[in-house]
């Protein structure tokens, strides 16, 4: 029953249903009160219905301005200059430079009372045009009541709850993959981890952002939420590269005409390598589990990133390794540990940059959910 009710959930969302309801009801009305065409009510509450709750709250005076300034200069113009398509043309012209002088978004339902309108037979233009405008505000009033009433879920609220979710888990998945890169070398045969999943609730999020951007404001920091947009994309894009690049490793080892040592051990040189690889894997962590705090929590110690003393050490031991050895096998190695590496440097600086935005005039009202394993007292 409770699978039955998801999934039907999924497929009838608030505002189809909400949609439903007020195309039902505004046709009542006309019915009760004789109000022809009745169609053209149910066709305004259908164009009228908002996204969201605060599109809703704020649009309201924004929607009833634009119908009335639509009805009004459709009879006008109706009334003195006739009804032929070349008029409709004209005053959808002059509907829309009014709208963008205005700064008014949402312009069709204007175009479309304007065309219900200038659309009447000229013989009865005005009886006709105002039984189509009653019409119309009936559609309109209908879908303002219940935009008001029935609320949509709040989307801000369902989208960063979300967003924050994606962000941990598509850093592990990138984390993993540096870890299964570093444990390649012992491996016989690797089949990469896809991240199906992954993308399915990027896409998810994504079009979640579409309609909660619109209940944003400035203490929202709407510049972090596409940073970390941004970065759970890169997280799961970056840790499929280096998979890739791992499962090729595997083969490239396992194949035949491999150097006979290449199935048995490496150089210490290059275990150093690895080793700092998975030293900076620990940081890299540790960065995330800072900013995925600092969303709650203030800093309760200095950040930790991949400094230059980081990449200092490192590149002190790719030299000593690069000293020691060559050959093509050497060439791609070397290849790849600049890609693991790039991929450390991008994903500690993005990481870095959105902590530094976390911290620009926080949000009193936070409501980042905090996983388990870091659901501890700060002090």
């Amino acid at each position: 029953m409770v699978l039955l009710f998801s999934t039907l959930r999924k497929w009838f969302g608030p505002r189809i249903l909400k949609t439903g309801l007020g195309v039902t009801i505004a046709l009542l009305i006309c019915q009760l009160f004789s109000v022809e065409p009745a169609n053209f009510a149910a066709i305004t509450v259908a164009i009228n219905m908002q996204p969201s709750v605060s599109k809703a709250l704020t649009n309201a005076w924004e929607q009833v301005l634009i119908n009335i300034i639509a009805i009004a200069l459709a009879i006008v113009l109706g009334l003195t200059l006739g009804t032929n398509p070349y008029i409709i043309g004209l005053a959808v012209i002059l509907m829309i430079a009014i709208s963008n002088r205005m700064g008014w978004s949402g312009v069709n339902p204007g175009i479309v009372s304007i065309i219900f309108i200038l659309d009447a037979p000229y013989e009865q233009f005005l009886e006709h045009a105002l039984s189509r405008s009653l019409s119309i505000f009936i559609g309109l009033a209908v879908a303002l009541i219940i935009n008001r009433v029935l609320a949509p879920p709040r989307y801000k609220r369902n989208f960063k709850e979300k967003l924050f979710s994606l962000f941990y888990d598509s850093s592990i998945y990138f984390l993993n993959s540096l870890v299964h890169y570093v444990e390649s070398t012992t491996l016989s045969n690797y089949e990469k981890p896809k991240p199906t999943h992954l993308e399915e609730r990027l896409e998810q999020v994504t079009n979640l952002y579409e309609h909660a951007r619109e209940e944003f404001n400035t203490q929202d920091k709407m510049q972090l939420m596409e940073r970390l947009l941004e970065l759970c994309r890169g997280f799961i894009e970056r840790g499929e590269n280096i998979e890739e690049m791992t499962r090729q490793r595997v083969k490239r080892r396992q194949a035949p005409d491999a150097p006979p040592q290449m199935g048995t051990h490496i150089t210490q040189e290059f275990q150093s390598l690895l080793d700092y690889i998975l030293v900076g894997k620990d940081n890299l962590a540790a960065l995330r589990d800072q900013l995925y705090l600092s969303f709650t929590y203030p800093p309760a110690t200095p950040l930790r990133t991949l400094d230059q003393a980081y990449w200092s050490e490192f590149d002190q031991v790719m030299d000593l390794w690069q000293k020691n050895f060559s050959g093509v096998y050497f060439l791609r190695a070397t290849m790849e540990i600049g890609v693991v590496a790039t991929e450390m440097r991008w994903a500690s600086k993005r990481m870095r940059s959105c902590y530094e935005l976390s911290q620009k005039k926080k949000d009193k009202n936070s409501i980042y959910p905090i996983p388990s394993d870091l659901a501890k007292d700060p002090e």
